[in-house]
């Protein structure tokens, strides 16, 4: 009697080739050598202290566990930027990704690997990371792994998890976060990639080209049991439904099932390329797939486009500025909302095309680099409500010609714009002609004085009001006593590092700014534990605390107001370095 070799027979001998093959192979453990990008940070630019660089090479700090500044540490945690009024809304709910991501930061290896293990060493407030992609420099990204953010016990750890095996070399490893549940900042100490280095292109052609599942015949579908036939009907029961019910429809799919369903027939075709289900459109989640074909697929369908989120989007040329010239020309006319942050092909004609979309209202570049002279396209926008240059190169003259321009401008953010050197200027203009700001946000930039803002007393609707680390050494005279009379509906007041405050200077903010719900004082030496006992019994809507770095308060008194005040976040970093925070 022939025998006959099973399905399972002939797997068992692939996977057993297969193992043989990777041991072969050199197992290898290497840390990052270079970034190759990001989203956030904390540092300044002239600093290297909680910069993304510190990422490079072995872990620096790892077992310990604190707030160290030669690790990387992201600005934003937990749900307190979310409640800002200058929030980005998410343009397309119905696709919104089930596993957000917030920032990223990838990082580049020297030798390229099957990869086995990734390793994430985390030494503050662990349990941001989302998901983990790799590839090999120029190739498409591999999603390896992805869950959602966890609530960790506070202390490092090393973040490991079983990675999807693919039949690609990487050496490029991103890291996807999502802060939402931490209490304070996390911070990053390194990241080993650990995998299989083939020794001749031989081995690694066998696995990239698939050539192993050669052994094992293709699976064939099992065909229907005819007890399972009597239960599909063929009866298309949307093909009753007016054209309009059937749009409606739609309006509740993300886009790849909006794909899918263009597909099915003639019919269903029809009603996906309807216009008004393109109003609003967010590829952001999509950032690893849109190129070029999808913007040009997307053109016939977004005569009414109203909002677009590109965020992420085009990297490593997947989109030419030519082709994003040319979507803006055919699917401009009505757009209201867009937002392109970090993307790269995001140059000169592209902000000239901006400037001709003349309903923009809302407009995010944020870690936009081009040239600075080409922001003057922008000032042709009359109706800006929002604008976010978070890390932009723009320069004083032309942020000052899109103020004038906009009168009705609501939100500001310019953290990290270090080409700013008149922000005094700046916020005279602001104080002219931006009479409605309710946001003012220039986390981190380093010219303005107490006159810049004792102009912006004037702006008297403004509710959430950045000015971290701004005045670190010059001396802040009056200028907190004119905000608090000025702007008395204060919401957000943030003047973490000004080295010149003291008990009294706060003291007209504790008395005219009783809206205040969150008051970030890190780094502010001299304030006292009187004047915190005064913050905490005087702001009855306070619901977030910053006063880490305070020298003149201590654990045990912190421990004791969190007690008499549990309505309200108190912070206070893990502070186990002396840390001159001057330098951030």
């Amino acid at each position: 009697m022939k025998e006959t070799k099973s399905v399972s027979d002939d797997s068992a001998v692939a996977e057993s080739v297969s193992s043989v093959l990777y041991k072969n192979m050199v197992y290898l453990e290497q840390f990052a050598e270079s970034i190759l990008g990001y989203t956030s940070k904390y540092n300044s630019n002239m600093s290297i202290s909680y910069a993304p660089e510190n990422l490079i090479g072995k872990p620096s700090k790892f077992p310990d566990y604190g707030d160290f500044p030669e690790t990387y540490m992201l600005r934003s945690y937990g749900k307190w930027w979310h409640k800002s009024e200058a929030t980005q809304a998410h343009y397309m709910p119905q696709d919104a990704d089930p596993v957000i991501a917030e920032d990223y930061v990838s990082v580049k290896f020297e030798y390229p690997v099957f990869p086995d293990l990734i390793i994430i060493y985390e030494t503050y407030n662990p349990g941001a990371v989302v998901r983990l992609w790799g590839r090999m420099t120029g190739n498409s990204w591999k999603l390896l792994w992805e869950g959602p953010p966890q609530l960790c016990t506070q202390t490092s750890r090393k973040f490991t998890v079983k990675i999807k095996k693919i039949p690609n070399t990487i050496n490029e490893v991103r890291i996807e976060l999502n802060q939402s549940l931490l209490k304070y900042h996390t911070s990053l100490d390194a990241i080993l990639l650990a995998g299989y280095r083939p020794k001749s292109a031989l081995q690694s052609s066998i696995i990239t080209k698939d050539l192993l599942n050669s052994i094992s015949p293709k699976k064939t579908l099992k065909e229907i049991p005819p007890s399972c036939n009597d239960i599909c009907e063929n009866t298309d029961y949307f093909s009753s439904l007016p054209y309009e019910v059937l749009v409606h429809i739609f309006h509740y799919l993300d886009l790849r099932s909006l794909c899918r369903c263009s597909q099915v027939n003639q019919r269903f075709f029809e009603a996906s390329v309807d216009a008004s289900l393109y109003r609003e459109l967010s590829l952001k989640r999509y950032w690893h797939k849109v190129d070029r074909n999808t913007l040009s697929y997307l053109m016939a369908r977004c005569k009414t486009l109203k909002k677009l989120d590109l965020s992420w989007c085009g990297n490593d040329n997947m989109i030419s500025e030519e082709i994003f010239v040319e979507f803006l020309q055919k699917c401009g006319s009505y757009l209201t909302h867009l937002s392109l942050g970090n993307c790269d092909f995001v140059k000169m004609t592209s902000l000239e095309q901006i400037g001709k979309c003349q309903e923009i209202t809302d407009l995010r570049l944020r870690n936009a680099q081009c040239c600075s002279w080409r922001y003057n396209a922008l000032a042709n926008l009359k109706k800006l409500t929002a604008l976010d240059l978070y890390s932009s190169n723009i320069v004083d003259d032309l942020l000052i010609d899109i103020l004038k321009s906009n009168p009705n401008l609501k939100h500001l953010i310019i953290d990290f714009c270090s080409d700013l050197e008149r922000l005094d200027q700046v916020t005279k203009v602001a104080s002219q002609y931006n009479k409605n700001l309710i946001t003012w946000s220039s986390w981190k930039t380093q010219s303005l004085t107490s006159v810049g803002v004792t102009n912006l007393a004037r702006c008297n609707l403004l509710k959430e009001l950045d000015l971290g680390w701004c005045l670190l050494l010059s001396d802040p005279g009056d200028c907190l006593e004119r905000i608090a009379h000025g702007c008395k509906d204060l919401r957000r007041l943030i003047i973490s590092g000004w080295r010149g405050i003291n008990d009294h200077l706060l003291l007209p903010v504790i008395r005219s700014c009783k809206n205040l719900t969150q008051l970030d004082l890190l780094g502010v030496k001299t304030i006292s534990k009187d004047i915190v006992e005064r913050i905490l019994a005087s702001l009855s809507k306070l619901e977030l605390l910053e006063i880490s770095f305070c020298d003149s308060i201590n654990s045990e008194q912190v421990a004791v107001w969190r007690q008499q005040y549990p309505q309200v976040t108190i912070q206070r970093s893990c502070e186990y370095v002396v840390v001159d925070y001057w330098d951030l």
